[in-house]
C-alpha cells in the first residue's frame, strides 16, 4: 500500500473512532517527524496526547458549567493582605486537593463578606481543574430545590445529584433557618457523603454554638457537626468586610450587620 493511501486510510480511523483532536494535527506531527527524523512511536504518543489533552479540557469545561459555580473567583485572586487571619500555607495545602482524595470536609467560618466564598468558590475551581465533578448552591437554593422535590416525589434524584459529586460546596448556611423538613434533607445529605468519603466545603457566617439558630432540634445539628467535623479542615477567619472596608475608604458610614453576621471568630483549626 502507497504512503498517500496508508495516510488516507489513517485519517480515516481517526475520523471513524472520534478522534478529532489527533485528526486535526495529524500533519502537523507528520510533518514535524518527517523534518526532525521521529520514530512512529513517537508519532503516536503525540497523537495522543493531544487526544487527551483536548478531552480533558472538554470535561473540564463540562463540569464548570454544570457546577452552578456562580462566578470564577481563583485562589490567586485572593487578598491575603486584605485578610492576615486566613492561613495561606493552609489554603496552598487544601489547593493541593488532597482533602478530595481523602473525603475530607472543609468548613470556612466568619462574618459576612471576608471571603469565604471565594475561597469556597477558588477550591472548587482547582477540583475541576483536575477533573473532579464538583456542585454549588446556596442554602437559599438548597431549601428551593428541596422543596420542589417534596412536592414532585423526587427528593431521591435530588440526593442522586448531591452524591455524584466529588466536592460539593454549601454556601451561606447560617443566612435562614431550616425547617425540620429541610434540616433532616441536609443531615441526610450529608451524611451520606460521609459514609462514602466524598468531601463537602460549607461556608457559615455562624460559630459553631450558634448553629441551633440554624436547625429546629439542636441534636440534629450536633448530629450534622459530628459527621463534618470528624475529617475535617476548619478555617475561621476574623476582620472587616471588603464592602466595609470600600466604605470606609469612600469616606462612607459603616453599615451595621446583625448580630449573627457581626460575630468574630478567632484561630485557625486543622
Amino acid at each position: 500500500m502507497s504512503d498517500s493511501a496508508n495516510y488516507e486510510r489513517a485519517r480515516e480511523h481517526l475520523e471513524a473512532l472520534g478522534l478529532g483532536a489527533a485528526l486535526s494535527e495529524l500533519d502537523t506531527v507528520l510533518d514535524t517527524a518527517a523534518r526532525e527524523e521521529r520514530a512512529p512511536a513517537w508519532v503516536l504518543d503525540q497523537l495522543l496526547t493531544s487526544e487527551r489533552a483536548t478531552r480533558f479540557e472538554r470535561r473540564v469545561n463540562a463540569n464548570l458549567k454544570l457546577s452552578g459555580i456562580p462566578n470564577r473567583k481563583t485562589l490567586d485572586d485572593f487578598d491575603y493582605d486584605a485578610q492576615p487571619s486566613v492561613p495561606k500555607r493552609v489554603v496552598d495545602e487544601l489547593a493541593t486537593l488532597r482533602f478530595v482524595r481523602d473525603g475530607h470536609n472543609i468548613l470556612i467560618l466568619g462574618p459576612t463578606g471576608v471571603g469565604k466564598t471565594h475561597l469556597a468558590i477558588g477550591l472548587a475551581l482547582k477540583a475541576i481543574e483536575q477533573g473532579h465533578r464538583t456542585y454549588f448552591l446556596t442554602l437559599h437554593d438548597l431549601v428551593n430545590k428541596v422543596r420542589l422535590a417534596r412536592e414532585k416525589n423526587r427528593l431521591h434524584v435530588l440526593h442522586a445529584t448531591l452524591q455524584r459529586a466529588d466536592v460539593w460546596l454549601l454556601d451561606e448556611l447560617g443566612f435562614q433557618p431550616l425547617d425540620r423538613q429541610d434540616a433532616t434533607f441536609l443531615f441526610e445529605a450529608v451524611n451520606k457523603r460521609y459514609a462514602a468519603g466524598k468531601s463537602t466545603i460549607i461556608t457559615s457566617n455562624k460559630s459553631y454554638g450558634q448553629w441551633h439558630e440554624i436547625f429546629p432540634d439542636p441534636i440534629l445539628a450536633v448530629a450534622l457537626l459530628d459527621r463534618l467535623l470528624h475529617h475535617s479542615v476548619v478555617l475561621n477567619i476574623r476582620g472587616d468586610s471588603y464592602r466595609q472596608r470600600h466604605r470606609k475608604t469612600a469616606g462612607l458610614p459603616n453599615l451595621q450587620a446583625p448580630t449573627g453576621d457581626s460575630q468574630e471568630l478567632r484561630g485557625t483549626n486543622m
